[in-house]
């Protein structure tokens, strides 16, 4: 699970979110790995709270509480 970690925190077309749950902000990323989409999404102390292959991703990620950031590009130049 490491490579695939890796692969979605270094691609810059990874799509990035803010996920709201109980008041509380988690970034989340989503970027392919072969042929699979994998959603990694981390508390903003830094700290991995999850990783898992998401089968519908657009489906998954229409949920109450995604709000898009922007690519991992786009995010990653303005800070």
């Amino acid at each position: 699970m490491q490579r695939e970690l890796l692969t979605v925190l270094q691609d810059k077309t990874g799509r990035v979110y803010r996920y709201w749950y109980n008041d509380i902000p988690y970034v989340t990323v989503v970027a392919a790995v072969d042929t699979r989409q994998w959603l990694v999404m981390f508390a903003y102390d830094g700290v991995m709270e999850s990783a898992f292959v998401v089968e519908r991703p657009e489906r998954y990620l229409s949920k109450p509480g995604f709000e898009w950031i922007g690519s991992l590009n786009e995010v990653d130049n303005e800070l």
